[in-house]
């Protein structure tokens, strides 16, 4: 629509933020603490890092084209059939995250109604059940409300950090609270808590409503991503040092929350700041998510059974609730999701080595200015995060789980080779998204 307000670099940057401030920080912190102690701000900052080198080539990508199709377009960009395949099978099993915003939302309900405390695996199903429901209906209006509200969440950190930086045990990175079991560990730390950085890149699907997309949206993602890896180092900071080591590892923030906020500031800090962020991530997730995995159905990387969206909802909202009723940790399954969804990150960022070269054009008329040795460089980097991160991803699982993480990725490598050998795949999908198809969108 020629007439429909376009989002500014401001609106770009305040979404990304919106976007990497989700659940994730919420549900994680914890688990980074136990894993490494109070360096776990130190390893969020890395985190972020990871995370931006991991995200680079989308950048890259966004300031040179204008896609539809998500993240499966711009892997097509560069990926062989086989290997965009790949990516999308992923895209279907890495839905298992869900699982987490489900056990996050009931541990957070568990801290207002301590009732709630035994049924938590109850609790958690029943929450996604609710949430896939919603979401499949299209209520839109109800997401929109959501969204909307996303400013408390920023507003919920602040307060404890605020109320929290003066009542953090003094010492700095010295002592036995610091780095707990070494550096293999932080390094763990560090590929848990990425899962915590991303969601920038949720601004790659509004191109074609932004001012200036090209140069905007390369802007908005470093500008969030610096500010954020500021606010989270000092989160970490407060939520690992307010309390001895043994009281908040494994907790949740809402726990930490609880020993520097006033009760009506916990309370505010729970519904407004934790349950906004899991709302948020889990209907936008769940909402946008069926229409790629129909996409990909279509190509037929997928059984025609997941052309439909019932049928993609059913499976999506199994396959979340599986690892809650098997008693898996949070731990456990980021770690599980990140293996494989890492190894073909690293081969679809090596696959896009030459694209200076690939496409020229679009690279000399690019918004995000760059020589291509320093894009190299970058791409390397990027391959070597992302490798560190599935490597010390699969390490910190046991070994009965981390043998069935290989052999799942195995065979989604297996399935996608079944189907393009048996001629299942006829690709459709709309890669390039035309000036005229912009401007309708």
């Amino acid at each position: 629509m020629e007439n429909q307000k376009k989002m500014s670099l401001f609106d770009l940057t305040f979404m990304a933020i919106g976007g990497i401030i989700g659940a994730g920080i919420f549900s994680m912190v914890g688990t980074g603490i136990a894993t490494t102690g109070r360096s776990v701000a130190l390893a969020l900052l890395v985190g972020m890092v990871f995370t931006m080198s991991q995200q680079i080539r989308m950048v890259f990508t966004a300031g040179m084209f204008q896609l539809s199709g998500g993240m499966y377009s711009q892997n097509a960009l560069v990926l062989s059939p086989f290997l965009t395949g790949v990516s999308a099978v992923v895209t279907l099993v890495t839905s298992v995250s869900f699982s987490v915003f489900g056990i996050s939302m009931a541990q957070y309900l568990s801290d207002l109604f301590p009732a709630l405390q035994p049924y938590q695996t109850i609790v958690a199903c029943v929450t996604l059940v609710i949430f896939f429901a919603v979401a499949s209906t299209g209520a839109e209006i109800f997401a929109r409300v959501i969204n909307a509200l996303g400013i408390l969440k920023f507003i919920a950190l602040g307060l404890f950090i605020a109320f929290g930086i003066t009542k953090v045990q003094t010492g700095g990175f010295e002592g036995e609270p610091y780095f707990i079991n070494g550096g293999m560990s932080f390094l763990t730390a560090v590929a848990l808590m990425s899962f915590t950085c991303n969601g920038a890149t949720n601004i790659l699907n509004v191109q074609a409503i932004a001012e200036n997309p090209k140069k905007n949206i390369p802007k908005a993602f470093f500008i969030a991503s610096i500010l954020v890896a500021g606010v989270y180092f000092l989160l970490g900071y407060v939520a690992s040092g307010i309390a001895p080591y043994g009281e908040v590892a494994g907790q949740n923030l809402g726990y930490m929350a609880s020993l520097v906020l006033p009760r009506p500031l916990f309370i505010f800090f729970i519904v407004g700041g934790a349950m906004c962020s899991l709302s948020t991530a889990l209907l936008g997730g769940i909402s946008g998510m069926p229409f790629m995995i129909m996409g990909i159905a279509e190509d037929g990387w997928l059984p025609k059974f997941f052309a439909k969206k019932t049928n993609v909802v059913v499976t999506m909202a199994i396959i979340s609730i599986l690892p809650i009723i098997g008693g898996f940790s949070l731990d456990n399954i980021v770690s599980m999701m990140l293996v494989p969804g890492m190894v073909i990150g690293a081969i679809t960022n090596f696959q896009a080595m030459n694209m200076p070269e690939r496409f020229p054009e679009e690279w000399a008329n690019s918004g995000l200015k760059c020589s291509p040795t320093l894009y190299r460089i970058l791409m390397v980097i990027s391959i070597i995060t992302s490798l560190m991160t599935s490597f010390f991803s699969l390490t910190s699982l046991t070994l009965p789980l981390a043998i069935g993480t290989v052999v799942a990725t195995v065979l989604i490598f297996v399935w996608t080779w079944y189907r393009l050998k048996k001629g299942y795949v006829h690709i459709v999908s709309t890669t390039d998204m035309s000036e005229a198809a912009a401007k309708a969108e």
